[in-house]
């Protein structure tokens, strides 16, 4: 059975084996989906907002416009002269799901294909005020059916991404053991509370198609001219090749890392709410899928300095937009050993001060095993330590935690028989852990009062959001010039209420 994933951000920037757009039975669809189409498709007659897909829809609903290196799939969601309801949404979907998982091919090292979906009708599909009763729908077609391929429900919406969260089922996450959906929910409490911090490697980018650190040394001796890489460590291995490139080592680099997407992990990750991370890689993946849910409020260091509270990246051996600051080799480690300590001072500061999560990485980099080492001593000094890791690490199956050289973090294996199913497996894991993440976050219900999701409430839901908006249409004038009354705002509009100029209460903007 396909896995259902849940992340906000861009769903143009997913690298997945088909991206469905919705369109009308006319084939207009939205200029929003633009980077995904063919060039120069003619203006809507409708809407010059608009484009006009070439063909006519099949059976299924389906047409696929001829979109060179990304596999884009559109879907009839409502018809040109008249609307449809929430349920004929969602049926209109599930049947171009099933016509494009039988289409999909596996890509990237997927034990499954991965189809990226927006949620349908919400934009100009005329269903912006049933917001809550699309998602019920859908996730009640998801539960009742099967399909052979996982799904990844992009949300660009915060508040969307909050309804639907608050809408699944713990029985969602059957493909884990119940010890991992346990250390699952467990980081998640960590990551709700602002206790938990990420160290990503690049086995995180590897479903993107990016090359991990062995196979980029191997791609790049080919680019020149050299003998494969041989011994185990990689900066020494590094050193000839590196030599032979000379000055055109960084465009090397480049060219085999220049993929502005990201992987359904990224986008998982990068949907909670957590401050501090740390990646061994080059590539921007992590970057493209912050941008839709912190916009300007992340920073990369060393790029940017860290400023307030807003979330930070820092890419320790550099980044592949500043050329300058990548470590390949044994050189480059010794090139700047002051700033180089201080970087790693920031890694040694998360393992002694939060939860450090390590995903996609081996935990055989000696330069992180000097660096734990340090950390493991002054933690067996600690006169009050605890009995809890400082961090935990994922590993996609058993032989990986066994190559692992530091242990003093929980290790957790996915228990898979391959790398490629360990893969989904972790990243069923994210999913499952982002979930207790969201519904134990400050913002878990902040589409309360947002009038677009009313229609769809539980009684429950429906009930407080009458008691509150009734409550803040009786308020006094007397009882507004409290000094108090600014915390109830506050307290207000984080459940999604907003007003008009004149004191009357509308919906909420995302």
């Amino acid at each position: 059975m396909g896995h259902l994933f849940v992340a906000q951000g861009d769903l143009t920037k997913l690298a997945c084996d088909a991206i469905m757009i919705p369109c009308d039975s006319a084939g207009n669809v939205n200029a929003v989906w633009r980077d995904l189409l063919p060039a120069a498709l003619p203006a809507s007659q409708f809407d010059p907002g608009w484009l006009v897909l070439p063909g006519e829809p099949n059976e299924a609903g389906v047409i696929a416009p001829a979109v060179k290196g990304r596999p884009v799939w559109a879907f009839v969601t409502v018809d040109v002269h008249h609307g449809a309801t929430p349920q004929e949404v969602v049926d209109r979907t599930w049947t171009a799901l099933e016509y494009v998982a039988e289409k999909a091919t596996k890509r990237g090292g997927h034990a499954a294909p991965l189809i990226g979906l927006p949620l349908p009708g919400t934009g100009q599909g005329g269903l912006d005020t049933q917001r809550a009763e699309v998602i019920n729908a859908l996730l009640e077609r998801y539960r009742a059916t099967t399909l052979t391929a996982d799904v990844a429900l992009i949300l660009f919406d915060r508040r969307d991404f909050a309804a639907v969260q608050e809408r699944r089922s713990s029985e969602n996450w059957s493909e884990l053991s119940d010890e991992l959906r346990n250390h699952a929910d467990r980081l998640g409490q960590f990551a709700a509370h602002g206790e938990l911090s990420l160290f990503l490697g690049a086995g995180i980018s590897k479903p993107v198609g990016l090359p991990d650190w062995s196979e980029l040394l191997k791609a790049l001796a080919k680019e020149a001219g050299a003998d494969a890489p041989v011994g185990d460590d990689p900066y020494r291995a590094a050193e000839p090749i590196i030599e032979k490139l000379g000055g055109y080592r960084h465009e090397a680099v480049r060219r085999l890392l220049d993929k502005h997407l990201h992987g359904v992990g990224h986008a998982l990750l990068a949907s909670i709410d957590v401050r501090r991370m740390v990646t061994t890689n080059f590539d921007s993946c992590m970057e493209e899928a912050l941008k839709a849910p912190a916009g300007e409020r992340f920073r990369v260091l060393t790029r940017q300095l860290a400023a307030g509270g807003s979330r930070w990246l820092l890419k320790i051996n550099g980044d592949v937009d500043q050329p300058d600051s990548i470590v390949l080799t044994e050189g480059d480690l010794e090139r700047y050993p002051d700033e180089r300590r201080a970087l790693e001072g920031v890694v040694q500061t998360l393992l002694l001060t939060s939860h450090l999560l390590f995903v996609g990485f081996s935990l055989t980099d000696k330069n992180f095993l000097a660096m734990a080492e340090a950390v493991s001593k002054v933690r067996a000094r600690a006169q009050d330590r605890e009995s809890s890791k400082p961090g935990t690490a994922l590993a996609l199956t058993a032989e990986g935690l066994e190559r692992a050289q530091y242990k003093d973090l929980e290790m957790l294996s996915m228990g898979a028989a391959s790398s490629a199913e360990g893969a989904r497996i972790l990243e069923i894991f994210l999913d499952r852990l982002v979930w207790a993440a969201s519904t134990e976050s400050e913002l878990a219900t902040e589409y309360l009062l947002d009038g677009r999701y009313a229609s769809g409430l539980s009684e429950r839901d429906g009930a407080l959001r009458d008691l509150l908006i009734g409550m803040v249409e009786t308020a006094s004038p007397q009882a507004k010039s409290s000094s108090g009354w600014k915390r109830v705002e506050e307290c207000l509009r984080s459940l999604g209420y907003a007003e008009t100029a004149g004191g009357s209460p509308i919906r909420a903007k995302a």
